[in-house]
């Protein structure tokens, strides 16, 4: 089983705008999954969240959007935590996404949004700080999206994303890689990275803006059971296997994945995967 698209090449789930919205990120269940796998298993682990916001050179006044904003607890903890920020709004593709960062920020003076990246629905000029927080890489014309956050950004404003490097996570890559292999129920094991990355980002990011800085932030994930890793893998599984697949076929999958991370384990004491992920900031001219 190899569906192929007309043009001859692999399907890929991350590029289906219809799972993305209805499986992948219907909701933050699976998004969650990973969060907490990076949280609980980073050997020192950095707060991702405040180490993007020092990223930006802060007034603190300002419009702020952050698109593809999922279920919103950056949104609630930037209300919560911080005085003077003039306007605080999320967009999501998914309204089901939407729909819980709007429950999460019930209450605090943050708007949500259903929307597309590439058509943001907002006038021209009316923020100062735009995110696009590992999210670009799913936008089917990225350039577009670019081209948005630089519309809706005052001069001087700043864009924000954060991506990994392309050679993050090589191991966990690896063992996607032999997985597919052997299960042709698999799709392409590509890893977001690439269509964007801290490598290709900054010069995606020049065709609006002329002030590019990209910096990198490394870490190690480290475990010593398979099933923590086992479910990180499990919460991509409409970003990793064909439609149409059977249970048969996703369990087949995990077993082997699963035998794969012990085998490991059980020669090494632990199995660790090297992250490497970061930000790129643009600065409107002006």
């Amino acid at each position: 089983m190899d569906p192929r698209s007309a043009a001859g090449q692999r399907f890929c789930p991350s590029h289906d705008p219809t799972i993305l919205r209805e499986q992948a990120y219907a909701d933050g269940a699976h998004l969650d999954v990973r969060r907490r796998t990076h949280q609980l298993y980073t050997v020192d682990p950095v707060d991702f969240d405040q180490w993007t916001l020092a990223q930006i050179p802060w007034r603190g006044d300002e419009r702020i959007l952050d698109v593809g904003c999922g279920p919103g607890e950056l949104l609630r903890e930037m209300a919560r935590h911080r005085d003077g920020w003039s306007l605080l709004a999320g967009l999501d593709y998914s309204s089901g996404m939407a729909i819980q960062a709007a429950a999460a920020t019930r209450g605090l003076p943050v708007h949500i949004f259903v929307g597309d990246a590439q058509t943001l629905p907002h006038p021209d000029l009316c923020f100062d700080v735009v995110m696009a927080r590992h999210m670009l890489y799913h936008v089917p014309a990225m350039g577009r999206a670019v081209a948005e956050a630089a519309r809706v950004l005052c001069p001087g404003g700043y864009f924000v994303v954060t991506t990994n490097s392309a050679h993050t996570m090589q191991e966990y890559q690896a063992l996607r890689d032999r997985a597919a292999a052997r299960f042709p129920s698999m799709a392409s094991p590509e890893m977001s990275t690439e269509r964007l990355c801290l490598e290709n980002g900054p010069e995606l990011l020049r065709s609006c803006f002329e002030m590019v800085s990209s910096t990198a932030l490394t870490g190690t994930l480290r475990f010593t059971a398979a099933q923590p890793l086992v479910d990180y893998f499990a919460s991509s599984r409409s970003l990793t296997m064909h439609p149409g697949h059977s249970e048969a076929d996703w369990q087949a999958v995990l077993d082997f994945v699963r035998a794969e991370i012990q085998a490991t384990i059980d020669r090494h004491g632990c199995f660790d995967v090297t992250k490497v992920t970061g930000a790129i900031v643009g600065r409107k001219e002006g």
